[in-house]
């Protein structure tokens, strides 16, 4: 399948990086379509990447930029709405909340259940986007006010995702032993495919999934919805990792110098070595990742703004932080010597001894 011309030409930023199923991804399919709603406006387009290690979501910058300064226009109109966002963000995820507990609860999985977490999911996240970018794009007068109650209600949801990603990874094997699929690639259907075979409809051909399982990518571009694998995905990854690079920038959460030993963690549950002083190197951070942020002496994450969990942590535990690097997990490799200046927003990949500048 031929690549759309908006993949190749557009900078992509990594709003998020974690390591959740296909069927989580695959809701954040709504950014194109569910947004406006809310707030009057859609995202153009969305990019999900999902592979072995993890499952990650791209998002054109210049769509971003459009976005956060349309909803920041909203909030210096009217102050109401970031409290508006605040509230429904907590609202929404306590719906959610409920019906996961019915689910768990419930004697079989069914096609209804799921498509209403769909449903709910759509409406907790346009509140909870909005309100994650907008600090970004406010006036620092505007952000000094509302960055409490924003950062409240970015903590009280914190444990959302997970928790809607392991019902949805439940489902899967769940679906895997109904349909005899090997569990591994039941992890790539999409949260559509599972509502589609409980509502019995066939499931993707194990061919297919077992190509997916190697790594695939969901594009959308308003209602259309594209999918790639295979050599089109590697093309891909090619574009969104750029070349080899020795250094990487990205956004500073927290000041501060660190140089330590990389730890690439995805999933902190299978982090078998993680000494004090090492430097966490992941996708995001999430409230699992608190026992080894308490050991790292910096962080550094491929996505993630000023309300993000790695963000609020640096500045809780005053650790050296830096965001938004967007492939420090492909570039950085386990076990490197790296440096974290968080004074400049640069980490440096120092590859031996002998490059290591002295202090």
């Amino acid at each position: 399948m031929m690549i759309p011309q908006e993949i190749t030409s557009h900078v992509w930023t990594k709003n998020w990086s974690a390591h959740w199923c296909a069927a989580f991804a695959s809701l954040y399919c709504l950014y194109t379509t569910s947004l406006k709603p809310y707030t009057g406006r859609n995202l153009a387009f969305t990019l999900l990447v999902c592979d072995p290690e993890s499952s990650s979501n791209y998002l054109a910058q210049q769509d971003i930029d459009s976005y956060g300064t349309y909803v920041a226009e909203l909030v210096m109109k009217d102050h109401s709405f970031a409290e508006k966002m605040a509230g429904d963000t907590i609202a929404s995820a306590h719906k959610i909340v409920e019906l996961l507990e019915t689910m768990h609860d419930a004697p079989e999985l069914t096609s209804t259940s799921i498509l209403e977490l769909k449903k709910r999911f759509y409406e907790h996240i346009p509140p909870h986007f909005s309100m994650k970018k907008v600090i970004d794009y406010l006036p620092a007068s505007l952000r000094k006010k509302f960055s409490p109650l924003l950062i409240e209600a970015r903590i009280k949801t914190e444990h959302l995702f997970n928790n809607v990603d392991e019902t949805l990874k439940n489902a899967a094997s769940m679906i895997a032993k109904k349909s005899g699929l090997q569990e591994h690639l039941a992890d790539f259907l999409t949260i559509d495919e599972m509502a589609g075979y409980l509502s019995a409809l066939p499931l993707p051909s194990k061919d297919e999934l077992t190509q997916r399982s190697k790594g695939f990518a969901i594009f959308c571009k308003g209602s259309d919805v594209l999918f790639f694998s295979g050599a089109a995905f590697t093309h891909i990854q090619k574009v969104l990792i750029g070349e080899n690079k020795t250094h990487l920038t990205g956004t500073i959460a927290y000041k501060g110098l660190a140089r330590g030993t990389a730890r690439i963690v995805f999933d902190p549950s299978t982090a078998n070595e993680f000494n004090e002083g090492d430097i966490l190197v992941t996708g995001m951070t999430r409230p699992e990742f608190l026992p080894l942020m308490q050991k790292a002496a910096a962080f550094v994450t491929d996505a993630g703004g000023m309300l993000s969990h790695a963000a609020i942590v640096a500045r809780e535990l005053k650790k050296p932080c830096i965001l938004a690097t967007e492939k420090a997990t492909k570039v950085i490799r386990e076990g490197e010597e790296i440096e974290v200046d968080a004074n400049k927003g640069i980490v440096r990949i120092l590859r031996s001894s002998s490059l290591i500048p002295p202090k």
